[in-house]
């Protein structure tokens, strides 16, 4: 007597593929997430007096502070290039994100995100200690998207919700979220 069993989809035995409760779950705590970030940032605006963080750089000033140029090509390891980079994105985001002791939470998530993005896809432990990775020697080609999309950010004046989003959209064209 021969037995017929139906054989299992593939999937079904991926461990690394989630199951629906978890997927939705996760789905369930980013929207969270994000909603928070969202209302953080929204009052942050509210509450902010003027313009904080006003981009008025001298056209001397922006013509020094450029931190690459057309020679710079490739994903090769420049030290000089990727702290440039991460201190120059550094400058833009603590010019234009809110201050204040109020504002620290918010301010923390889109620094997370950022160096999500600059160290490759190594997270902040949950408890803290060392990370074993550093955002100042991101890859060039990381730092330089990263410094186009905050001096995007920094001319048009946006929230710090718009900046996060910026970041973590290339963190999900990386695959590190």
């Amino acid at each position: 007597m021969k037995d017929n069993y139906d054989l299992p989809n593939e999937d079904e035995f991926d461990e690394n593929q989630p199951h629906d409760s978890e997927k939705q779950e996760s789905d369930a705590q980013e929207l969270d997430f994000l909603a928070r970030l969202k209302r953080l940032s929204d009052d942050a605006q509210e509450e902010a007096e003027g313009r904080q963080g006003a981009f008025a750089f001298s056209p001397e000033e922006e013509a020094q502070d450029e931190p690459f140029g057309a020679e710079f090509a490739g994903d090769q390891h420049n030290q000089k290039e990727s702290y440039d980079l991460n201190y120059a994105i550094r400058r833009l985001l603590m010019q234009g994100l809110p201050r204040g002791e109020e504002n620290k939470d918010l301010r923390q998530m889109v620094y997370d995100e950022k160096n999500l993005l600059l160290r490759d896809g190594v997270d902040r432990p949950a408890g803290g200690g060392t990370i074993g990775a550093d955002s100042r020697q991101a890859k060039p080609s990381l730092a330089r998207a990263a410094y186009v999309k905050t001096q995007a950010w920094a001319d048009r004046g946006g929230s710090a919700y718009d900046i996060f989003l910026e970041y973590y959209d290339l963190n999900k064209q990386m695959r590190f979220r």
